[in-house]
């Protein structure tokens, strides 16, 4: 995936082109019987160290990459270090308190926020019903899923990771059970692997846990978001008292257009030659799939919300992070560059929006006027505990 969303064809050729001359250079010079003394030595290996240097620096324009690190990380069980926190609850009960979180979501390639593709109609609808509520300025507390989702779902902060070990912050699930809720993980991505390991951890603390396909297939899995939807219905049918649902999508990783099915291929490149005239065409396209990726996940959101119309329900939908979609470049779309100012900007910039049901409405409408007078605050993804907790009643 990572090869096909940044290796163009062009690029590609380039490379295969200077390998052939080098095979034919290297063939050639044996066969004159060519003799290295230690000045070519040197030169090659110059050259060669300025390649793999260049070619390291092009990874790490990607994200974060450090080989050893996630090889030999190690990856405590949750279970292990609960805090036992001493909660009261204040307030009644809401009956469902429901995170969803979504992937690789930017707020720039969102109809909500003012693109100019029509790349949220479903959830756009809701917003003119008076049901959803999008607040205008949010940013992602971290850039990439790992350390998004410890902020998010913990006390944990990340600037703080040189002075506390992330796993022994206190969890939201846990403050949720302490506080009479049942709790329920829902996953489009895997449990185990590379990327996967620590956040999986959060789904050992729940007392229901559900993951769509396999969960060792890392992020070559095909499954749709869509699929989440039977997952959540089995969740509903319980008779617990009190819910809070955790859902996490697979969004708009890349390789996008893996993302969606066949019927939501709505944009291809075509329609971009006048907003992004200044892209090649392999570029438009990957802008169309990351579009199509969105308004795939336009459709799966509002069916998620669409299970809690009947129900005393509030929803809260973000993404972990979202990403650089030629903001910073016109030869860049991906994870933030972390050597970019812009880049890692508009990469925190996520869209942020809060669903009520008609029955909340009628049994919280204190609640309700504060997330209604909230819209224009600013606010970072990691106070969501606290918003949460403030939300079923936390005292």
């Amino acid at each position: 995936e990572y090869i096909s969303t940044y290796f163009t064809i062009d690029k590609v050729l380039i490379i295969s082109a200077i390998l052939s001359v080098v095979f034919t250079l290297f063939k050639y010079l044996r066969k004159l019987r060519f003799r290295w003394n230690d000045v070519a030595r040197c030169v090659v290996l110059i050259l060669l160290l300025f390649s793999a240097s260049k070619s390291i620096r092009q990874i790490e324009k990607v994200k974060d990459f450090n080989l050893y690190y996630l090889i030999t990380k190690e990856c405590p069980d949750l279970r292990e270090y609960k805090q036992n926190p001493d909660v009261a609850c204040i307030n009644s009960h809401v009956k469902n308190i429901v995170l969803i979180v979504g992937e690789s979501f930017t707020k720039f390639q969102s109809s909500l926020y003012g693109y100019e593709k029509e790349t949220n109609p479903c959830l756009e609808k809701l917003r003119q019903d008076n049901a959803l509520f999008v607040y205008e300025n949010i940013t992602s507390a971290c850039l990439t899923t790992i350390p998004a989702m410890k902020s998010i779902m913990m006390s944990y902060i990340d600037s703080m990771c040189d002075s506390i070990e992330w796993h022994r912050c206190l969890t939201l699930i846990e403050v949720m059970q302490k506080t009479g809720f049942k709790t329920y993980w829902l996953s489009n991505q895997s449990k185990t692997g590379i990327y996967d390991n620590e956040v999986g951890r959060f789904a050992d603390l729940c007392d229901e846990q559900f993951f769509v396909g396999d969960i060792h297939s890392g992020l070559s899995r095909n499954n749709k978001d869509e699929e989440l939807l039977p997952l959540l219905e089995e969740c509903l049918s319980d008779i617990a008292q009190s819910k809070f649902i955790v859902v996490q999508m697979m969004g708009s990783h890349s390789a996008f257009n893996m993302r969606y099915p066949e019927s939501f291929e709505v944009f291809d490149n075509e329609d971009y030659n006048i907003t992004h005239s200044a892209l090649s065409n392999e570029y438009k396209q990957l802008l169309a799939e990351y579009d199509n990726s969105i308004l795939y996940n336009d459709y799966v959101v509002n069916e998620l919300l669409q299970r809690f119309v009947n129900e005393d329900a509030i929803v809260f939908y973000f993404s972990d992070h979202g990403i650089d979609a030629f903001k910073s470049s016109n030869n860049y779309i991906g994870h933030a560059n972390p050597n970019d100012t812009i880049s890692i900007k508009v990469s925190k910039k996520i869209p942020f929006m809060v669903y009520s049901s008609q029955l909340f409405c009628k049994k919280h409408p204190e609640l309700q006027k504060r997330i209604e007078n909230a819209v224009n605050r600013p606010y970072r993804t990691d106070s969501i505990m606290y918003t949460i907790m403030d939300v079923a009643g936390v005292e």
